[in-house]
């Protein structure tokens, strides 16, 4: 047993190895317009097992504090990875401005994953971090999901199995 390789072990077994902890492997920052598109992300990666910080779930446990500190630690912290929903709307809103000012230290780690809905350009997000591009437009809403499975979660579950 003992020159079994113990990290290969483990991830052949599907665990992740290392050294920091996280209490979610993805947050989701949004502005609200885009609600349904992180409602719907949300979903399909707690499908496969990711947890998954989306403030709806989580309103009763932070029920009494100050939602600033909360968001400030999960964007900055406790989450494995950032997915930010940009647009427009991401830009001009206050909280998805904040979750940005909390996030953006991260992006020099590779920790920050953005989903860029039209071309707006965001201070401390250059344009050449490899992010997904995706736009709903044209397609036909029974088809929506599947487009989101191609095009976003299969991307976002191969980036945190490659860790």
């Amino acid at each position: 047993m003992k020159h079994l390789n113990w990290d290969d072990l483990r991830k052949k077994c599907g665990f992740r190895a290392g050294d920091r902890e996280f209490d979610f492997d993805f947050a989701i920052s949004f502005a609200g317009e885009n609600r349904p598109l992180a409602r719907a992300i949300k979903a399909q990666l707690e499908t496969l097992d990711f947890s998954v910080f989306f403030d709806e779930l989580f309103e009763a446990n932070y029920l009494g504090q100050a939602w600033h500190k909360t968001f400030m630690d999960i964007f900055s912290d406790k989450s494995r990875f950032v997915v930010c929903l940009l647009d427009k709307f991401h830009l001009e809103k206050i909280w998805p401005t904040f979750e940005r000012e909390c996030f953006v230290p991260r992006v020099p780690e590779a920790a920050v994953i953005p989903i860029y809905l039209d071309n707006s350009s965001f201070p401390g997000i250059s344009k050449d971090i490899v992010g997904i591009k995706f736009s709903p437009d044209g397609v036909p809403q029974e088809d929506i999901q599947n487009k989101i499975t191609d095009e976003i979660i299969y991307k976002l579950a191969a980036r945190i199995e490659s860790i």
